[in-house]
Formats: structure tokens, sequence, C-alpha cells
């Protein structure tokens, strides 16, 4: 069960739970009002003893509430934890017990309501459309079958004379007849099962639908994914060029105050190239004029030389 998965059965577990609440208040409610002496003959159930009815009432709503508040106080407990540290085994075992104790509450309620002569098998219906939201088509078809198994098991042990009939409207009574048990037992075992197969159609429908929805999010985290590399990737590149452009920057300050100090040195050497230029030609001419000085004094030489002879 991944993270996903977790998610998704807390938040099934927390929206039947308050789903309950509705449920038990509406029960209560409608059990209350059908009961009250203003409605004549609708009041005289439980051998017309009212305050057994109002007190059987209490005791089913109050068993209801009692466990109801315990899943919601766990599950607030359980919602403080990290996903990662919820344990798969508490999350299944709140899954069960979201069923197994509304379908044996169902079950009281449907016996002390007159079995035969009651409508509340409906109720059985109300727990297979909430396990449709937690369980998958196994699950869902479990649930069916328990609460074929219950509603079949208490008719037949009723009509058995095993368990007595609480006969809920004065002077009628359908218990007794094998064709009205009998019919109530294939009707229900007609209606469990399309509820049961509409349930689990719905069930698969909707979780084809999540595991589609999960895999587009996938899809969509794993490109995330890559664009978040290539961005990594793309903001290295800029950092190398913002350094290397940093770099060049710097290197051409480099070469322009070096092109600067070559530029100041040639001038400084085409002025002592001038200066020499002048300093040659200056001792060119002195050394020409030397020269013919000294050609002079050999001449003149040669004349004393001559003069004395």
């Amino acid at each position: 069960m991944d993270i996903f998965e977790k998610q998704q059965r807390i938040e099934s577990i927390n929206g039947i739970i308050k789903v309950r609440w509705f449920i038990i208040a509406i029960i209560l409610g409608l059990g209350f009002i059908l009961k009250a002496k203003y409605f004549g003959q609708w009041g005289t159930g439980f051998g017309e003893n009212f305050a057994l009815a109002y007190l059987k009432m209490g005791i089913l709503g109050l068993m209801a509430f009692s466990y109801n508040f315990f899943f919601w106080l766990f599950m607030r407990r359980l919602g403080r934890k990290p996903l990662e540290k919820i344990s798969e085994r508490a999350l299944s075992i709140m899954s069960i017990l979201q069923i197994v104790p509304d379908q044996l509450i169902c079950t009281l309620v449907y016996y002390n309501t007159g079995t035969v002569d009651s409508m509340s098998f409906v109720y059985y219906f109300i727990s297979v459309f909430l396990a449709s939201s937690i369980y998958k088509t196994r699950g869902i078809i479990l649930t069916g079958l328990l609460s074929g198994f219950l509603c079949t098991t208490l008719l037949i042990i009723e009509y058995q004379g095993l368990i007595p009939h609480f006969n809920t409207y004065q002077g009628v009574t359908l218990f007794g007849s094998p064709y009205v048990t009998r019919g109530k037992i294939i009707t229900f075992i007609f209606y469990i099962s399309v509820m049961t197969f509409a349930a689990a159609f719905l069930s698969n429908l909707i979780r084809s639908r999540e595991k589609k929805l999960r895999q587009e999010r996938d899809k969509v985290t794993e490109q995330s994914q890559v664009l978040t590399v290539q961005t990594q990737e793309l903001t290295k590149t800029k950092d190398y060029l913002h350094e290397a452009l940093t770099k060049s920057d710097a290197a051409r300050v480099e070469i322009e105050k070096t092109k600067t100090e070559l530029e100041k040195a040639n001038l400084e050497l085409q002025a002592k190239l001038r200066e020499l230029e002048k300093y040659g030609q200056v001792t060119t001419g002195r050394e020409l004029k030397m020269m013919e000085l000294k050609e002079k004094i050999k001449t003149l030489e040669k004349r004393i030389e001559e003069l004395e002879k």
C-alpha cells in the first residue's frame, strides 16, 4: 500500500464515520417518531410498552454512537502521524470494523422492528453502499454475503420459533406465513445481489478512474522531475558561463592593462631610440671629422718629412 492508497483509505474511513453520525441520527429520529403515542397503532409495538421501546432504541443508538466515537477518536490520533509511519494492518482492521458492527446493528434493528413485518432490511443496503468506498470487489461481495446471511438467518430462526417475534403493529402481522417468509428471503437476496453488483461496478469504475489519475499524476511527477533535472543542469551551465564570463572580463582587463603597459614601453623605447639616433648622428659626425683631421695630420706629416729632406 503506497502513500496515495493510504491517503485514500484514511479519507474513505473518515467519510464513513461522518456519514454514520447522520445515519444514526436519522434512524433514531425516525424510530422515536414512529413509536410516539399520537401515531395510534404504530406506537403499540413491543407489547404496548413504550418505555421498553424507547429504551431499546436508546441502547441501540448508544451502541452505534459508542463504536463510531471510538473510530473517530482512533482516526483522529492516527491522522496526526506521518503517512509513512501509519501501519497498513491498522488501516485494514479499521476498514473491516467499518462494516461488521454496522451489519450487526442493522440485524438488531431489523429484529426489534418486526423482521418480516418491517422494511428495516434496507439498512443492509447502506452498509453495502458504504463498503464500496473502502473495499474492492471481493470485499463488497463478502459484505453482500454477510448481509444475506444475517438477514436470512434471522428470518429463518424467528420463523422456526427459536427467538420470539416482536409484533410492531397491533393486530397486524405477517409472521408465521411460510409464503411471506420465503418471499422476504428471496426478495432480499435478489435486492442485495443487485445492490452488491451495482456497488462493485461503481467501485471498479471509480478505482479505474483513480488508477488513470494516479498514472497521470505519476507521469506529471516524472516530467516534473525531468524538468527539475534540466533546470538544475541549466543553472549549472548558467553558473559556468557566468564564471567563464567573469574570468573573460578579468582576462580582458589584464589584456588591456598589458596593452597599456606595452604601449607605454613602446613610447619609452621610441623616445630612447630617437635619443640614440641623435647621439648616433652626433658621434658619427665627430668620427668623420676626426678621420678628416687624421688625414690632414698625416698629409702634414708627410709634407714636413719632405721638407726636412
